[in-house]
């Protein structure tokens, strides 16, 4: 198994990238976009990396983050979902954003992944949701204006005494509730009297 490649990037293009590691080059695949986030070539590069076999295909899959890879590798086990709409997921939702819209449930954030459809999205909810709680997220990823607020939230609710995994699940029921625009105020509110249903 290989769980990261660190050598020298040898070459890139769309959606992949061949890093050249002791002489030796191996082609990643990498999620569509991330070939603009990348350094020059003959720059030095870390991967994080996801080995798959399938019949008779052999990839390699490759992410700037074990975060990254985490919701590529819990994504791929649900029905449906092949390494590409995977790769898709990855390129278009953070893992925080990723998480939320698993736990509140919300559709709409997931089928803003292309090639995503709506039986897709609700797939990966009821497969995930018990699922998703259970994984860390090691990096401080950068969460947009809802993502900040629900963290605000959920921190609030930990600081009360719920766990993190019941505070999660609270804000988001909250959130599906009460909608991405609510203040934190009346999110934090509402979550409190869904706690004790989580913890």
């Amino acid at each position: 198994m290989i769980a990261f490649l660190h050598g020298e990037l040898a070459s890139k293009d769309a959606n992949r990238v061949v890093v050249d590691v002791s002489g030796v080059g191996y082609l990643l695949e990498i999620p569509p976009g991330s070939e603009h986030e990348l350094p020059d070539v003959g720059s030095e590069v870390k991967f994080y990396t996801h080995y798959y076999i399938r019949e008779k295909e052999v990839k390699l899959y490759g992410f700037w983050s074990l975060d990254e890879l985490k919701v590529f590798t819990i994504a791929i086990t649900v029905k449906g979902i092949g390494p590409a709409l995977a790769l898709n997921i990855v390129s278009k939702l953070t893992p925080p954003q990723f998480r939320q819209a698993i736990l509140a449930e919300n559709h709409a954030a997931l089928m803003r992944v292309p090639r995503l459809s709506k039986q897709n999205a609700q797939l990966v909810i009821m497969t995930l949701k018990k699922k998703i709680t259970q994984i860390g997220f090691d990096g401080k990823i950068e969460e947009d204006g809802s993502g900040k607020r629900n963290r605000e939230a959920i921190e609030a609710l930990i600081g009360l005494g719920g766990s993190e995994a019941g505070a999660e699940k609270a804000v988001a029921e909250a959130q599906r509730v009460l909608g991405d625009e609510a203040k934190i105020e009346d999110l934090t509110r509402l979550a409190l009297r869904y706690l004790t249903q989580f913890s």
